[in-house]
């Protein structure tokens, strides 16, 4: 039998507080990439692009994740943006999730009558995941695949543990079924893989019993893929496809963003590096990661397997951070299953008890603070730029009108209730994709082209893209009609073209 394992009262209350932190925002208007991943999940189909009618570098289940939340409640178009209650009640439905867990494993791997690390690693993971600091309210894709990271964590330390072999084989396909799952949702979030290629060896037990674990893991994880490209499959989007977008394009991302990223990308690095510091996380993660290090170091990593792998975890989710080079406050909350992972080995005695109390402290008055700035100046004027932008279309727009905004702020199409016949509604696969907007051409020049265009600035023209053929079309065709601080929007004066008919 296996030894029952004891969650504290203080993993409930730590959950309780996760959803009651996101009661405030159920109304609130989405936030651009909210808003986007929204509306592809409501338009998915057997299209012309990636999913349906539009493409974006995301994995097939991030988008039925979204395709559930449209179906939990009302989706309205205010004058304030998109409001969909159903988008947060995801988003607080994986921190609650993952708040739990995080008390889960840490009561599991809790050493003897130790009640302090199962009482405090839950209220770690509800002050970094309800930190704004960290991107919160937004339900993000990091948000979305955190639950799946901490439930495949939580399977390989049961697994590896486990005195019965069937036991452990099923924990391992259980873990990496649950992996799967969360690079489906985001694709860099592979940290249930990273973990088990550096744990289940070192646990040791031999070789017939560690490629054993590892086939159950690589089983249960391929089964998953296999579901959900399946279904994929069936709303016409293919697995070719799918690899181009959440590989290859990534890759190609790098390369575009290094070459010739606007300045904005260097005050976003710096943004996130002082959230990273002011939310606790960097001296939680520092702190907990050299304890888990210097453990290694005295006893070496046959008799410390698990404070080997959870550096490993936690080192790659540092690269996800840092590697993608587009940098924003979300990515942090990428970091949280790693830092819960290492809070967990932290044993409470002396010092080691009065540091990680203190790191939580630090993470839980940063939390406050962040809150307390955001419930005082709860207005972003980006994106109530962009919803004075959606009711200027929605009251001037006729029904069947067309829009593009060039280029990114998928939120703007979203809430003015129109479509756009362009694919790209994120600014960044246009510039890796079309960049010298042949695509936008033969939609501006094609039977559907769009009666409005939203441009920031005075014209199409930005980093990365070569719009000396488009601005020239859009003058010729378009004339400016209103203004919004940097962003315009433009109306077409000229009858688009007619399909041509033998």
């Amino acid at each position: 039998m296996a030894e029952r394992v004891r969650v504290s009262r203080a993993t409930y209350v730590a959950a309780v507080v996760a959803l009651v932190a996101w009661l405030p925002f159920l109304r609130a208007p989405l936030e651009s990439d909210e808003a986007g991943f929204l509306l592809l999940a409501r338009q998915w189909h057997d299209g012309g692009s990636l999913y349906g009618e539009h493409w974006v570098d995301r994995p097939p289940l991030l988008i039925w994740v979204f395709r559930l939340a449209a179906e939990l409640g009302p989706i309205d178009l205010t004058a304030e943006g998109t409001v969909a209650p159903g988008v947060k009640l995801v988003g607080a439905a994986a921190s609650v999730a993952a708040v739990l867990l995080a008390g889960v494993l840490a009561a599991r791997l809790s050493a003897g009558p130790d009640h302090w690390t199962p009482r405090i690693v839950p209220l770690l993971a509800v002050a970094l995941l309800s930190s704004p600091l960290l991107g919160m309210p937004a339900a993000n894709g990091e948000l979305l695949a955190a639950p799946f990271v901490l439930l495949g964590a939580l399977g390989l330390v049961c697994a590896v543990a486990a005195r019965s072999e069937r036991r452990a084989v099923l924990l391992a396909a259980g873990a990496g079924a649950a992996g799967a799952c969360a690079a489906l949702v985001k694709q860099n979030m592979v940290d249930v893989f990273v973990l088990a290629i550096v744990l289940v060896p070192l646990a040791g037990g031999g070789v017939r019993r560690v490629a054993g674990r590892l086939l159950a893991l690589v089983t249960g994880a391929v089964a998953v893929l296999g579901v959900v490209l399946t279904a994929s499959a069936a709303r016409g989007t293919s697995p070719v496809d799918l690899w181009d977008a959440v590989v290859v394009f990534r890759l190609d991302a790098v390369s575009v963003i290094g070459q010739s990223a606007s300045p904005a990308t260097s005050y976003r690095m710096t943004l996130v590096a002082l959230a990273f510091l002011a939310s606790g996380a960097a001296v939680t993660l520092l702190t907990t990661g050299f304890l888990a290090a210097r453990t290694a170091i005295r006893h070496g990593p046959r008799a410390t397997p698990l404070p080997v792998a959870a550096l490993a975890m936690a080192a790659w989710e540092m690269l996800g951070v840092t590697a993608g080079g587009s940098y924003w406050l979300h990515y942090l909350t990428g970091l949280v299953p790693g830092v819960v992972l290492l809070a967990c080995l932290v044993r409470p005695f002396g010092r080691r008890r009065m540091v990680l109390t203190g790191c939580f402290g630090l993470a839980a008055l940063a939390c406050l603070a962040a809150w307390v700035h955001t419930v005082a100046d709860p207005v972003v004027p980006t994106l109530a730029r962009d919803a004075e932008v959606a009711r200027y279309l929605r009251d001037h727009a006729d029904p069947g009108d067309g829009v593009v905004v060039a280029f990114g702020r998928p939120d703007i199409v979203t809430a003015s209730g129109l479509t756009s016949p362009y694919e790209h509604l994120w600014s960044l696969p246009v510039r890796v994709r079309d960049p010298e907007l042949a695509g936008l051409q033969a939609v501006l020049e094609g039977p559907e082209a769009p009666r409005w265009l939203v441009v920031a600035g005075s014209g199409v023209a930005s980093w990365g893209v070569d719009a000396t053929r488009v601005q020239a079309h859009v003058e010729a065709h378009y004339v400016e009609v209103a203004r919004f601080e940097e962003l315009r929007v433009w109306e077409r004066v000229t009858p688009a073209p007619r399909p041509h008919t033998p």
